[in-house]
This record gives structure tokens, sequence and C-alpha cells, in this order.
């Protein structure tokens, strides 16, 4: 059976993020089976992130920040995705609404700093980072 991952998507964003964020669905050209929105917070701090789905994987990533995190889940079993990808939302509601530590270092090579992303969500420690990231793992 094939999962609707738009329908999806869509679904867990609505009932994760409520009015006092600004959700934008965006839709590619480039890649049609690839599902994606964008989230504000409208209150305090302005902050936004991505949240991608696809059959395969879903990642979510923080532009102000570079970081973001992927999970893969090659099974058909809709529940199971369904439950990944409230994960993935409740860590990037938990982000928007100012939760988190943002740890900078100094870049090994070059100029500037990196950023990680600590969050802890629902018993379970996150990292987010630039070309990395780890998590969900019990806090």
């Amino acid at each position: 059976m094939i999962i609707d991952m738009k329908a999806m998507l869509h679904r867990v964003v609505d009932e994760v993020f409520d009015e006092t964020f600004a959700v934008t669905h965006i839709i590619s050209e480039v890649d049609p089976w690839l599902h994606c929105v964008q989230v504000r917070s409208r209150s305090g701090i302005v902050r936004a992130a991505r949240i991608r789905a696809s059959y395969e994987w879903m990642d979510a990533f923080i532009p102000e920040l570079e970081v973001g995190t992927s999970l893969f889940d090659y099974d058909d079993v809709e529940d199971e995705k369904e439950v990944e990808l409230r994960r993935l939302c409740l860590v990037i509601r938990a982000y928007l609404e100012g939760e988190g530590h943002i740890e900078k270092r100094r870049r090994i090579f070059g100029l500037g700093t990196t950023s990680t992303l600590r969050i802890e969500v629902d018993g379970f420690k996150w990292d987010l980072g630039r070309s990395w990231s780890s998590g969900p793992y019990p806090a």
C-alpha cells in the first residue's frame, strides 16, 4: 500500500503547529515526490524552519543556524512514519518556541563559527548540526 506522504505531512503539521505559527506549504516543480513546509513563529523571537518528507526519509532544517537533522524510515508502515514525522515536528516546535541550547564553536579550517542545537523533547535528546546530527536518543 502506498502511503500519501503529502497528506501525512499536512496532517501532522496541522496537529503540532497551532495558530501561533505561520505554516507555508512549498511545492517543488523539480521534485514532485518531495513534500515541504516552512514554519515560522509569530510571537516573541521570529524563527523559521523547513520540514521535508519523502517516502523513505524526512528532514528538518533551521536556516538561521544552518543546522538540521534527518530521519530514515524504509518501512511501509504508515503509523511508524507518522510517529517519526511527529517527533521531528515537535523538535522544530520546541526550537521555534525558544527551547534548546545553541553552541557555537570556531571552525577548524576557515573563518567563522559553526552552530549546534542541543534540544530535549519528550524525553529524547537531539543534536542538530551543519553536516551531522544525532537523535533521537533517550535523555
